[in-house]
């Protein structure tokens, strides 16, 4: 008798826990789903586009190239490791829809729209590293 209230009890148990994982299977699956996008978009955003990257790689310099006084100083001071932090975020960030949004920025010499558009676009963690970046190279 003991045995067989044991094998109704672990039998209950089981179908529950089975009920339990059929109810929740979609709900489940889907938070499995949601896990697998976000690191794979974590990963895409972590390195842009190679040709993207060379892309904006190039205007830089030849931005870069274009400017006089402290903006040329700033650049020609900047080692090669801050200006890819640098290119990589803006290649991971640009797109043909935002790109002259940015160049009117740029042009205008209009800081504050640009910084404006960065809070905007950029993650919190992009910011710090960009602030961390220029606060090496531009003096209060």
């Amino acid at each position: 008798m003991k045995a067989a209230k044991a094998f109704f009890i672990t039998l209950f148990v089981v179908l529950l826990i089975g009920v339990v994982f059929l109810i929740g299977k979609d709900s489940i699956m889907k938070d499995v789903k949601a896990t697998e996008q976000q690191t794979q978009s974590n990963e895409e955003k972590k390195s842009a586009n190679p040709i993207k990257k060379a892309i904006v790689s190039e205007a830089i310099d030849t931005y870069a190239e274009k400017s006089s006084g402290k903006t040329k100083e700033i650049f020609d001071s900047m080692s090669e490791e801050d200006k890819d932090t640098v290119t990589e975020i803006i290649a991971n960030n640009v797109s043909l829809d935002t790109v002259s949004e940015v160049q009117s920025y740029v042009n205008s010499e209009d800081a504050s729209g640009l910084m404006e558009y960065a809070e905007e676009n950029l993650s919190e963690e992009e910011l710090k590293e960009l602030e961390d970046i220029m606060s090496k190279y531009v003096t209060p």
